[in-house]
């Protein structure tokens, strides 16, 4: 019976119907978000193991507190997220479906011996907390950086002061939230280093030998990944997607309404939306959280530096 339960599947759909019953209690999402949540959950359950499950579950439930977090004040501000606060399966699928893929992409390449010989399987998990850190960090900054007694500024150049709402607005209250996320997430990654090695792929390798230079990298890969992750989806938004302009308060947003009164189309693809910018935010930043966990950090401190200094002096 004990073994039974302890199978993968059997004990990934207990832990999936009790957390999608207490989520959807609380309003975190929708019936449509419910199976969605459902299918993502399970499957990095099965295949990437109780730590990538753990991470997955952290940006979950964090998204879910920080949209209903001071709700009606963010509908005063017309920033609030649309159905109550409740997520559908395109919001789920649009910030789950890349941890997913890489989840199994652990899972494959933990059975070849050459990939696993490489260090694939980390290098694949490097690649996974890069894109949760990513989205966790873009979502709760959105949804707390909003608060900010700052006026935030565009990413595109930041000398430039834009009103609250603005796509590609950066505050630094949000830069902050962002950081703590990817902080967050690079502890539960060492916790379970630490405490359940077998539990991050690649991480022990022959007769039981630890990596201790891949634990190393874990809290910097996840911060960096967060921090940069989230600001490439602040640019991508600000450059790519679709754009309008609400003529009573000035804000560039992706809604056709806008404190009540239809937007004005002003620029962005047509049919580049909010979900396409999250699927490609966190593509790119799982590549970085693949290079991170290969260890190559000076390139990407030296191009983040770079960027900064370029953006400023715009």
């Amino acid at each position: 019976m004990f073994e039974m339960l302890t199978h993968p599947a059997v004990s990934g759909l207990l832990v999936m119907s009790l957390i999608g019953a207490l989520a959807y209690k609380a309003h975190f999402v929708d019936i449509s978000g419910l199976v969605a949540a459902f299918v993502v959950g399970f499957t990095i359950w099965y295949t990437g193991g109780v730590a990538s499950f753990v991470i997955i579950l952290f940006f979950f439930m964090s998204a879910g507190l920080a949209t209903k977090y001071k709700y009606k004040a963010k509908m005063k501000k017309n920033v609030a997220q649309e159905g109550k606060g409740k997520r559908s399966w395109v919001n789920v699928f649009g910030s789950g479906i890349i941890p997913m893929m890489f989840s199994m992409a652990m899972y494959i390449a933990a059975m070849v011996p050459e990939l696993t010989m490489a260090g694939w399987p980390f290098f694949l998990f490097g690649g996974y907390v890069g894109s949760v850190a990513t989205t966790s960090a873009d979502t709760l900054a959105s949804e707390i950086g909003v608060f900010s007694k700052s006026k935030p500024r565009l990413i595109t150049n930041l000398r430039r002061k834009v009103p609250s709402g603005t796509i590609g607005a950066v505050s630094l209250l949000g830069q902050g939230v962002a950081i703590f996320a990817g902080l967050f997430i690079g502890v539960i990654a060492l916790v379970f280093a630490l405490i359940a090695p077998t539990t991050i792929p690649g991480l022990v390798v022959a007769n039981g030998i630890i990596v201790w230079d891949y634990v190393i990298f874990l809290i910097p890969l996840s911060i960096l990944t967060a921090f940069i992750g989230c600001n490439i989806d602040s640019l991508l938004g600000a450059v790519l997607q679709n754009r309008f302009v609400c003529e009573i308060c000035g804000a560039i947003t992706d809604k056709e309404f806008h404190c009540d009164y239809e937007t004005k189309y002003v620029g962005g693809f047509k049919r580049f939306t909010n979900m396409h910018v999250n699927l490609g935010s966190s593509a790119l930043g799982s590549t970085l959280g693949i290079v991170l966990g290969a260890g190559l950090f000076v390139w990407i401190l030296g191009g983040l530096f770079f960027w900064i200094a370029a953006s400023s002096s715009n």
